[in-house]
């Protein structure tokens, strides 16, 4: 009896197969939050040099603005400069001294606008101007993780079974992602993004592969389709988010949490019966395809299995 048979009698899409879709949205709710949250991390408000005009010469903010910030070819003032010495016509000083003035690099960090986000990278490690591209680098470096995910995973799931990856993928995210928020560096912000890229890819690799595998070859492919819609909702609540979260560590916090709770749903899937059948764990298989009958409500099915049948599917 070929397994395809078996998994006929047992409901090849039935009240299983759409508890187990439900829960596949789940993760395709949750992975665009983190593969689009450097928009949101790495965002670089507007920003200046800090300003060391005196404040006892009464100057109004604008003032000081127009005393030690030069303006760039646009007219705007620049981001990354600054008058070694204030200028002449707002400050009370001779000639000689305004002649000396230079323009230079900001010696005391930068001041910036906090009205739209309180804390960004940027903001955090003063990743701006000369340092600009340490901030893009974090995005690349999480996917490189993404990457590495797909490489690992991939093979974890084929060694070790889909169930216990996809349950190892959310506590690696967790764990990594959690970290990342709470990171006191850089580097150390930089290396757990890389490893929660990689746990974020078991998650999308695994939970489709063992949606698709508990699912008969006629609904394989809505199986794998219909969860995709759940990538641009889980967009318009990433905005959500980061429209009411502005700080990026609890941001970071934010997204990552949920995937203990869909984690522990997830506890409720079963192995993959083919996985199973396909590394000769026979005994396994039936306990799981039992299961799959009893929600179909198949009771009287015939599980009669050998452990040939792996190598048929």
């Amino acid at each position: 009896m070929k397994f395809e048979d078996i998994f006929s009698d047992v409901g090849g899409f039935g009240r299983f197969q759409l508890i187990i879709l439900l829960l596949a949205c789940a993760p395709r709710l949750i992975l665009p939050w983190h593969f689009l949250l450097h928009n949101f991390l790495s965002a670089v408000p507007s920003h200046h040099c800090h300003l060391t005009a005196p404040d006892s010469l009464n100057l109004t903010h604008q003032d000081r603005l127009l005393a030690v910030i030069p303006a760039d070819k646009d007219g705007s003032l620049s981001s990354c400069k600054m008058y070694s010495v204030p200028r002449l016509h707002l400050i009370n000083m001779t000639l000689g001294e305004y002649n000396q003035s230079t323009v230079i690099s900001c010696p005391d960090g930068w001041d910036y606008d906090q009205s739209q986000f309180t804390s960004t990278l940027a903001t955090e490690w003063d990743l701006v101007c000369e340092k600009r591209s340490l901030n893009q680098a974090a995005t690349s470096i999480f996917f490189i993780g993404v990457m590495l995910g797909a490489l690992l995973f991939g093979y974890l799931s084929d060694k070790f079974g889909r169930r216990k990856t996809l349950l190892l993928a959310f506590l690696f995210t967790m764990v990594a992602g959690t970290l990342a928020s709470f990171s006191t560096s850089y580097p150390m912000f930089v290396v757990f993004r890389m490893l929660c890229g990689i746990g974020l890819t078991g998650i999308s690799i695994i939970s489709i592969t063992l949606s698709v595998e508990w699912t008969d070859v006629e609904h394989r492919t809505s199986m794998a389709i219909i969860p995709s819609p759940m990538w641009s909702v889980g967009n318009v609540l990433l905005a959500l988010i980061a429209y009411f979260v502005r700080d990026w560590r609890w941001l970071l916090f934010a997204v990552t949490s949920p995937c203990l709770v869909i984690g522990a749903l997830c506890w409720w899937i079963p192995e993959s019966a083919r996985w199973l059948l396909a590394n000769g764990k026979t005994k396994e298989a039936q306990v799981s395809l039992q299961k799959c009958a009893r929600v179909n409500q198949r009771l009287g099915s015939d599980l009669g299995l050998s452990s040939e049948q792996g190598d048929q599917n």
